[in-house]
């Protein structure tokens, strides 16, 4: 007969490989968005790099629609100082959620916390110029879109150096984590149309040229709001005690990982390796 006792050691064993199953899918999903945002780091300082060293700015005109505008000298600066923030921004973001750096070396994981934060509002803000003065890619929904990301970057990065400053390193590390799925949107609407290419068996439909199809405007809010949404159904499936919603998580997120791996190889191969091979 099987005691009360063997029964809860046989669902607190059943809990555990839940929890770690579902801690493990996490760190997957983590790790390949990592090599996906360090890889256009790489792309980046490679790219833009060498439009500096080279002094071939026209080549920036052919990857940006609002790229570098003769006689525009502010704007100008702006775009390259947009570009400049955003490769240390990328690179240095996902390090602050290490935590072996953040228990180890607690001063280095601050320093470089309000780094990151006052480089999103600095970028938040350059972006905002360019669409002022530049208007935006994808028409009024696009705008819309880049305005939204880029308020909701400044509202959650003052609500996680908040939450630090009062000591609440629970609501800091879940307002961090939105600054950083939001800092991280440019990035995702690249994977986001390398994904539709792919899974559409490259016709994409609902795009075109002007950026203002259906599915250009289904992206342009959902660059934001979707893996805000996704985070959010995380957060509530990581706090709820039932092993059935972990179970269900955990294999979304290993679906999400396989799909995020495809859109990383589907965005080096059509966006960053052409136009590094051919510089």
């Amino acid at each position: 007969m099987v005691s009360e006792m063997q029964i809860e050691n046989k669902a607190n064993a059943q809990s555990s490989k839940a929890i770690k199953t579902f801690n493990l899918a996490t760190r997957i999903l983590f790790t390949i968005a990592v090599i996906g945002q360090w890889l256009f780091v790489y792309y980046i300082v490679a790219f833009y790099g060498g439009v500096v060293v080279s002094g071939a700015y026209e080549k920036i005109n052919k990857v940006l629609v609002h790229g570098m505008i003769e006689g525009d000298n502010m704007g100008n600066f702006v775009l390259g100082v947009h570009i400049f923030l955003a490769a240390i921004i990328t690179f240095g973001g996902p390090i602050q959620f290490f935590s072996t750096i953040r228990n180890r070396f607690p001063v280095f994981h601050r320093w470089n916390g309000r780094i990151y934060f006052v480089t999103a509002f600095l970028i938040s803000s350059a972006g905002l110029f360019m669409i002022a003065t530049r208007g935006a890619v994808g028409g009024t929904i696009g705008m819309l879109g880049n305005i939204l990301n880029a308020i909701l970057i400044m509202t959650f990065a003052v609500f996680a150096w908040r939450a630090a400053m009062q000591r609440n390193f629970k609501a800091h590390k879940k307002w961090a984590i939105r600054t950083f799925l939001m800092v991280s949107g440019v990035w995702f609407i690249r994977i986001g149309y390398c994904l539709w290419i792919l899974l559409t068996g490259f016709t994409a439909p609902g795009t075109n040229k002007s950026m203002s199809g259906p599915f250009d405007n289904f992206l342009g809010l959902g660059h934001s709001l979707i893996p805000l949404l996704i985070l959010e159904l995380y957060f509530f499936a990581k706090a709820h005690p039932s092993l059935k919603i972990k179970k269900i998580a955990t294999v979304v997120l290993l679906l999400l990982g396989l799909l995020l791996s495809a859109g990383v190889v589907m965005v080096v191969l059509i966006f960053w390796l052409p136009k590094l091979t051919h510089q």
